[in-house]
């Protein structure tokens, strides 16, 4: 029993059962992260095949009528959209932009812009109920809830695709979508599922989801918590990291407005999206990252602009 031999043995055998599991364990997370979701993502929206509580919100003195609608796939999933469009029936068929924000604006991001006249303006509720948004030691046991509905609002948004593609007001032919900040992986993500999505804008979008999704569940939580809260979050989020994706926007076109001092998506994140993509694609810098009206204002406008040069608007 004291032979030194034997223990030698065993000791072999239990560091190469160590290793073997770690090569395992290091094949299997790989497989994981590299992971394309797309085919589930389609699967679970399935196709449209209903639009329940239909209800007009409110006419703006602009004249556009604000829709709040149910949309059901034959999978059973649902979503929930607001619609911003010219309450006019004149059989005039109108581009359509597709508005994701981050999770704490959701449905109300198709009130933010003020110079999109002309366009039927649409977003998703994200499928979870963040309330006021998890925060410190509550984000923790809401985590596998935060986490489906991360992988479940890329289905949410092809539901609403299809629906605006059905829409009597809406050109199927230019729909775009628009994705700011966090909505940037379920923008390309969507996109690259369902070619129906005819540009791509992405605003102050990267590929580190790990770096920008820690900073929501950071207050309340000690510092030494959020590196590992990081990964942990990059690990969840791998099925939506937007490189995986970004290639597959091409051939239609693809628009990144970045901030040179972008502390939330660093420039070294922004390029590798961008070199992810495929052309044609263009990748505009602005000085700084300002969150204001005015500034909100001109990225708009450019964004815009760049749907009018490529026959989106």
């Amino acid at each position: 029993m004291n032979d030194p031999r034997a223990r030698i043995l065993r000791r072999a055998g239990w560091l190469a059962a160590l290793a073997a599991a770690v090569a395992v364990g290091a094949l299997a997370l790989g497989a994981y992260r590299g992971q394309d979701y797309r085919p589930r993502f389609a699967r679970a929206a399935g196709e449209l095949v209903a639009v329940r509580d239909s209800t007009g919100v409110a006419f703006l003195p602009d004249g556009y009528r604000v829709t709040d609608v149910t949309l059901v796939g034959d999978t059973g999933f649902e979503a929930r959209a607001r619609v911003r469009a010219p309450g006019l029936q004149d059989g005039v068929r109108r581009p359509a932009l597709i508005l994701i924000g981050g999770y704490e604006v959701g449905r109300a991001v198709v009130q933010l812009p003020d110079s999109a006249a002309g366009l039927v303006l649409a977003s998703v509720e994200y499928p979870y109920d963040f309330g006021s948004g998890p925060r410190g030691v509550s984000w923790l046991w809401r985590f596998a809830g935060v986490r489906r509905a991360w992988i479940d609002t890329p289905p949410a948004i092809l539901l609403l695709v299809q629906y605006l593609c059905i829409r009597e007001d809406v050109d199927p032919d230019r729909v775009t979508i628009l994705g700011a900040g966090p909505g940037t992986p379920y923008a390309v993500a969507a996109a690259a599922t369902d070619r129906r999505i005819g540009g791509v804008a992405l605003l102050h979008g990267g590929n580190d989801l790990g770096r920008m999704m820690a900073d929501a569940p950071a207050g309340g939580l000690p510092g030494w918590t959020i590196s590992p809260i990081s990964r942990l979050i990059t690990l969840a989020v791998a099925p939506l990291e937007p490189s995986k994706y970004a290639g597959a926007i091409a051939p239609r076109p693809l628009l990144m407005l970045n901030a040179t001092d972008d502390e939330v998506v660093p420039r070294e994140s922004a390029l590798a999206l961008y070199e992810a993509a495929r052309r044609p694609k263009r990748l505009i810098w602005h000085q700084q990252r300002d969150a204001a009206r005015q500034a909100s204002a001109e990225l708009m406008a450019e964004t815009l602009a760049w749907m009018r040069e490529r026959d989106l608007r």
